[in-house]
């Protein structure tokens, strides 16, 4: 599916991790603030479990095996 550390961007890097329940690690400004699965998508936010982060200010990585 994706690498570890792959850069996710595209509304399906975010359907396929949520469909298949990989996790997702949140960085804001090369500092990590939160991983787990991704429950919703917006069009301007990405929301791991209770949390929505906007998808411009924060960067998303897939963490496969996590």
């Amino acid at each position: 599916m994706y690498e570890f550390g792959a850069l996710l961007k595209d509304n399906r890097h975010f359907h396929d991790h949520m469909n298949a329940g990989v996790p997702v690690e949140v960085y804001h400004q090369d500092v990590p603030v939160d991983i787990g699965l991704v429950t919703g998508i917006h069009e301007s936010f990405i929301e791991i479990g209770p949390a929505l982060y906007h998808r411009g200010r924060y960067v998303f990585l897939s963490r496969p095996g996590y």
